[in-house]
């Protein structure tokens, strides 16, 4: 396997596992979100572009960092990875049906069920239908949830499915301003986002 395919596999595995997290189970015992934090309304459709890394601090060290580009619809999600060096690795198509991935190497595999795909090849699972709220610092609608709140009301962190969301800087000083350097964990599993342009309709 060349090294543009290995990294291609590596990116498309820890991106996804960055992107599906529906399925993981909400914590027990969570109260609703504080008062003190500002209502927030998700868009549903923006472009977004950034950086991205991820990586398992377990067993596997398993991780990829590279830019992304996710443009967000209400029927679907396209995801396009980068490598350091600016070559495509992977390109994700993903609907309620399931997943769509073409790697580097030209290779497309379909799935039903992304999470599982990505714990079978890479024994690495994290989220994908929760990322189009949490990049808004919006809580997933059907899910219970925990949040702080920072100075003037917005979400300085949210705990939702299992997982941690913190939010350390937001595109500027309004209230409803876009998060711009997220960072998200569960048990070894710990992603950075820096989003560097917002485009929405």
């Amino acid at each position: 396997m060349s090294d543009v395919q290995r990294t291609g596999r590596l990116a498309i595995l820890a991106l996804t596992a960055c992107l599906l997290a529906a399925g993981c189970a909400s914590l027990p015992g969570l109260a609703p979100a504080s008062s003190s934090l500002k209502a927030r309304q998700a868009a549903t459709s923006f472009s977004v572009s950034g950086r991205i890394a991820a990586r398992d601090i377990g067993d596997t060290k398993r991780g990829f960092s590279g830019s992304f580009s996710w443009d967000h619809k209400s029927d679907r999600d396209v995801v396009e990875l980068l490598t350091p060096l600016g070559q495509i690795a992977a390109r994700l198509t993903l609907t309620v049906a399931g997943a769509d991935i073409e790697l580097a190497d030209g290779q497309h595999t379909t799935t039903r069920d992304p999470e599982q795909f990505l714990m079978r090849v890479l024994g690495i699972g994290m989220p994908i239908a929760a990322l189009p709220y949490w990049m808004q610092a919006v809580a997933v609608p059907s899910a219970t949830v925990r949040a702080e709140a920072d100075a003037i009301g917005r979400p300085a962190a949210l705990w939702q499915n299992g997982w941690q969301i913190r939010y350390t800087e937001y595109a500027d000083a309004g209230v409803d301003a876009y998060p711009t350097r997220i960072e998200l964990s569960q048990g070894d599993i710990e992603a950075r986002m820096i989003i560097a342009d917002w485009k929405t309709p």
